[in-house]
């Protein structure tokens, strides 16, 4: 042994044998390098074979399904006056078994199911043929201008007496006079488009409440009565210039009159709120006075304002 000098059993081979086993082994590799091409080629071949086979597999089992079915075709054919010979019998016992139930039972509830939704289907389609819609439109405007035309007359407007009404393609309101339809900007002066726009929120506010309509119960208007000047304003702001006119001041309380009589017949269901500088001595309009500027009190306290750094003018 080269390391601790002891006999071995086997000695080492010789350098010589050790070179001839090593060039075996090379011949060996050579001998596998030269057969790789044609094993590898052999494989393809196999291969090629092995897809045409499976395209003639795939074929064959084509015709066997086409036959198969062409079979059960055939065998349904000879069985289907039996199945329908069935059919009838079962419908029969159906029938039968409807024909032995109670008035009260389950058949004269699925009728009356059946009649209640037959009446909703007729109601949803009635909602949505144009032609109904139409209809329950020009129903509202003939309702509303109905109230329209009255409380103009009774306002004394201009063409107060004619067909008052909503005109919808144009968004106004529309009168007739001797010269054909007057819109609302053609009527003139600031009395008639006040009276003429008050009617119209009140008219359109009753149909909303009347019908139960989802429209906030309120109006607010500012200074309705700002084109009157009325005889009673003018003494108590300090504009002792301005001439009493009776006329006006009867015009003033029409229009409150008016909002007076609407509210109440509404029994509560409306409200409106007014911010003027009107003061009627009526006894019903002082009872119905909430803030009096010129008693100081105001719809922003001026507690508000002082807290804001504001001024109240």
């Amino acid at each position: 042994c080269p390391a601790c000098g002891s006999e071995l059993t086997e000695p080492d081979p010789q350098v010589d044998a050790m070179l001839a086993t090593l060039a075996e082994l090379r011949g060996q590799l050579d001998a596998v390098r030269t057969t790789r091409p044609g094993r590898e080629r052999a494989l393809r071949e196999l291969q090629q074979e092995t897809d045409q086979l499976r395209q003639q597999l795939r074929g064959v089992e084509g015709a066997l399904s086409a036959l198969s079915e062409a079979e059960t075709a055939r065998r349904g054919l000879q069985s289907r006056a039996e199945e329908q010979a069935y059919t009838r019998g079962r419908i029969d016992t159906y029938i039968a078994q409807l024909g032995q139930a109670e008035p009260g039972g389950d058949l004269a509830r699925l009728r009356s199911q059946i009649t209640l939704a037959e009446q909703v289907v007729a109601g949803l389609e009635a909602e949505l043929d144009p032609q109904e819609v139409e209809d329950r439109l020009s129903h509202s405007l003939n309702y509303i201008s109905s109230d329209m035309t009255q409380w103009a007359d009774r306002l004394k407007l201009e063409h107060g007496t004619r067909h008052v009404r909503l005109d919808l393609k144009r968004l106004t309101v529309v009168t007739d006079s001797d010269d054909g339809v007057a819109e609302l900007m053609r009527i003139g002066s600031g009395k008639n488009w006040v009276g003429y726009h008050l009617v119209a929120h009140l008219a359109l506010h009753q149909y909303f409440v009347m019908h139960d309509r989802p429209v906030p119960r309120l109006l607010m208007l500012d200074q309705p009565t700002q084109p009157y000047y009325p005889s009673d304003v003018a003494k108590q702001s300090g504009m002792r210039n301005v001439p009493v006119q009776d006329a006006d001041r009867e015009a003033v309380l029409r229009l409150f009159e008016l909002m007076r009589d609407v509210v109440n017949e509404l029994g509560g269901g409306f409200q409106i709120i007014v911010s003027d500088h009107a003061n009627l001595p009526e006894s019903w309009f002082q009872d119905r006075v909430r803030y009096n500027w010129r008693d100081g009190d105001a719809l922003i306290p001026q507690e508000w304002i002082d807290q804001h750094g504001g001024n109240a003018g």
